[in-house]
C-alpha cells in the first residue's frame, strides 16, 4: 500500500494454521480495499495537475474531492473490517465514538485495550467521514479547502486503519509474523507522525534565522518513518525481504 509516494507492504504470508472460508474472504476484502485506496493516494501524489501548488497551501477542487472520496473509503473498510467479527452485524452499531468502538468490540469477544491507543484517529475519522457525506465537508455552513492539516489527519488515519486490523487478527490469534512486525512499525510511525504534526504546528513561531534547522529536523522526523516503515521516497519500491 502506498502514502503518498511510499510503498510498504500489508504482509502477504498467509498464517501458518488453516484459515476459514469467511476469514479469507474478510482479508481479501479487507487487502483489496487497501489497495484501491492506495492507487487513489498514488493518483493524487503522482499526478502533476493535483500535486498542491505550494507546500503549505490548500487544495480545492478535483485534488480535495479525490481526498474526500479517500475518507469516506477508508472509513467503510475500516467499519466493514469491525462489523464483519460482529456476531449479529445487523445490529444498529454506530462507531463515532470510544464508547461504540468499546461496545462493538465487547459484542465479538474482543478485549478492547490493545485498541484504545487508536481511538482518537479512527473516531476523528468517522466525524470526517460524517461531515463529508452528509454536509458536504461543509465547516460552519461554509467550503472548506483541503488543507496541510487535513493531509496530515489523512496520513495519520491511513496508519490508524491497518494498525486496526493486524490488532483484530493478533486478537483473534490469526496474525502471522509479518503482521505482528507491521503492527509493532505502524504504532511507531504513528508516534513519529505526532512529532511531526508537532513540528508544523510549531513552525510558524520560529524565528527566521532558525527555521532552516526547523525543516531540517522536521525532514529527519519524516525520514525516521519512511525508515519505520521500511520505504524508499525515491522509488517507492517494497524493500527485496518485505
Amino acid at each position: 500500500m502506498q502514502i503518498f509516494g511510499a510503498e510498504f507492504s500489508l504482509g502477504d504470508e498467509k498464517p501458518p494454521h488453516a484459515m476459514t472460508a469467511k476469514a479469507d474472504l474478510l482479508e481479501t476484502r479487507f487487502r483489496l480495499n487497501m489497495n484501491r485506496i492506495s492507487g487513489l493516494v498514488q493518483l493524487v501524489s503522482s499526478h502533476e495537475a493535483l500535486k498542491p501548488t505550494t507546500v503549505f497551501g490548500s487544495s480545492s477542487g478535483t485534488r480535495a474531492d479525490i481526498l474526500r472520496s479517500i475518507v469516506v473509503f477508508l472509513h467503510a473498510t475500516f467499519e466493514v473490517a469491525l462489523r464483519s467479527h460482529i456476531p449479529e452485524p445487523g445490529s444498529k452499531l454506530t462507531f463515532s465514538a470510544r464508547t461504540d468502538l468499546d461496545k462493538a468490540l465487547k459484542f465479538s469477544g474482543i478485549d478492547a485495550m490493545p485498541f484504545r491507543f487508536l481511538y482518537p484517529p479512527l473516531t476523528q475519522m468517522a466525524k470526517r467521514r460524517h461531515r463529508i457525506v452528509h454536509e458536504a465537508d461543509l465547516l460552519h455552513d461554509e467550503p472548506h479547502e483541503w488543507s496541510i492539516a487535513d493531509d496530515w489527519q489523512l496520513i495519520m488515519w491511513l496508519l490508524a486503519v491497518p494498525a486496526f486490523y493486524y490488532q483484530l487478527r493478533i486478537s483473534l490469534r490469526a496474525a502471522n509474523a509479518v503482521e505482528r512486525a507491521m503492527y509493532e512499525k505502524l504504532g511507531t510511525a504513528m508516534a513519529s507522525h505526532v512529532a511531526f504534526g508537532k513540528q508544523l504546528l510549531a513552525f510558524p513561531a520560529v524565528p527566521p534565522e532558525l527555521r532552516l534547522q526547523a525543516l531540517q529536523e522536521t525532514v529527519v522526523t519524516l525520514e525516521t518513518i519512511v525508515s519505520t516503515l521500511h520505504l524508499d521516497p525515491r522509488r517507492g519500491t517494497k524493500p527485496r525481504n518485505a
